[in-house]
């Protein structure tokens, strides 16, 4: 194990400054150990915030069991982890050659970033922080994927930036196309993918302009939004973030709010691959400024409001109109967010966007309002009521419009 680490770290161009613990373990310990891993990093109001945020967006039903889902996502993809609490790297037993070297060097990366940069503290959510996290964990998969093909790559006298910075993409469809996962929504597969293949583009553009010393300094200065991930420019320039209020409730309930966070770029990118083509997703989320979002619960009552805020109104247009379109989309019974969202008719997107409001009544999640003002969107999805995986509609369109435009309203 010494030399491999020695041979990975000469080719991260990172020291060790000790050795890295392994253990190679059967798939049942494995998955115990990774239930337990997300147990502890799903604390219950990211946990309920995520469950209750995928329904409304119509881009999960209401029997969506969160944890079982990635759970059920991860025993088809996962080879082994490196885990920063114990310090220790863990593989699994039944890899063919290849992929275990493979999963070796990418966990052995892991663990060199946590000699250096200490991921436990970088890794740990917080309210308001799941951009940020997000950030970070785009590193860290986009750092040890270049850095494992740099290992893998270096017999042919090539590195990983030989190789295209889309080589990642095939992913996606394989993962959407196996039968053992169906039953997953897909917002959940591509957000399993999205830090590897975003992080490892932003790894790339950096090691183009300064080799492996200008991914370092984005570990000592990291990049505190996925919005510097997705646009290496926007992180040289050092744009931040604008931080927005936290949204109110609506009127009249429900009035606890269960979760608070930001959503940032690379997750309002994948929400939107709910609704339109991933090109015209990935367009309409770059003029991403900021964000809030809150998830309210009271009784069995529950209502998602989310503020987004845009670099100019022309960036905000374009967003609204993809709203509008996952607003539109007629509600199915039984809608998992499995397959392509139903086509809707571009007249009745222009309507709405030229109003700078629409609401849709959906009889189980409640109503979908967006309204725009300016640089500025107010979504409220909701109220509707949970009986468990019972739910149905709790208000009427004029009260969400309410509601939507005092979220945009907000500082």
């Amino acid at each position: 194990m010494s030399a491999t680490l020695a041979r990975v770290a000469a080719a991260r161009k990172l020291p060790a400054t000790g050795p890295v613990e392994s253990e190679v373990i059967g798939r049942n310990e494995l998955l115990r150990r990774m239930k337990q891993e997300l147990t502890e990093d799903l604390e219950p109001p990211l946990l309920q915030g995520s469950t209750e945020l995928l329904f409304a967006l119509g881009a999960a039903g209401a029997d969506l069991d969160y944890l079982g889902s990635m759970l059920e996502l991860l025993s088809t993809q996962l080879a082994g982890f490196y885990d920063p609490r114990t310090k220790k790297m863990v593989l699994l037993d039944d890899l063919g050659a290849d992929a275990e070297q493979a999963t070796l060097w990418h966990e052995l990366v892991h663990g060199l970033q946590d000699q250096h940069y200490d991921l436990k503290r970088l890794m740990k959510w917080e309210s308001g922080r799941g951009d940020a996290l997000s950030a970070v964990q785009s590193l860290a998969e986009g750092d040890a994927m270049s850095g494992m093909l740099d290992v893998s790559l270096a017999a042919t006298g090539r590195t990983a930036l030989d190789l295209p910075d889309n080589v990642l993409s095939s992913s996606m469809g394989m993962l959407e196309a196996m039968p053992e996962i169906a039953t997953v929504p897909r917002i959940l597969k591509r957000s399993i993918v999205a830090p590897y293949a975003d992080g490892m583009a932003f790894v790339h553009a950096l090691r183009r302009e300064g080799g492996w010393a200008a991914v370092d300094a984005a570990w000592r200065a990291l990049p505190p939004s996925t919005e510097q991930i997705l646009h290496p420019d926007k992180f040289r320039a050092h744009e931040a973030p604008e931080v927005l209020a936290v949204v109110s409730p609506p009127a009249g309930g429900p009035a606890d709010a269960v979760y608070r966070d930001v959503l940032g770029e690379q997750a309002l990118r994948i929400a939107m691959e709910e609704w339109v083509p991933n090109a015209t997703a990935r367009d309409a989320a770059s003029g991403w400024a900021g964000d809030a979002i809150a998830v309210f619960a009271t009784g069995e009552r529950r209502a998602v409001g989310i503020h987004l805020r845009f670099d100019d109104e022309a960036h905000a247009r374009r967003a609204f109109e993809v709203v509008a379109r996952g607003a539109l989309r007629a509600e199915s019974e039984g809608w998992a967010g499995d397959r392509p969202p139903p086509f809707i008719p571009s007249s009745q997107v222009v309507g709405a966007a030229g109003k700078g409001e629409l609401c849709e009544a959906r009889p189980h999640r409640g109503s979908f309002a967006a309204v725009r003002r300016g640089r500025d969107l107010g979504v409220a999805l909701g109220p509707y009521q949970r009986a468990g995986s019972v739910t149905r509609a709790d208000g009427d369109c004029a009260a969400s419009i309410r509601w939507a435009r005092a979220i945009a309203a907000q500082k």
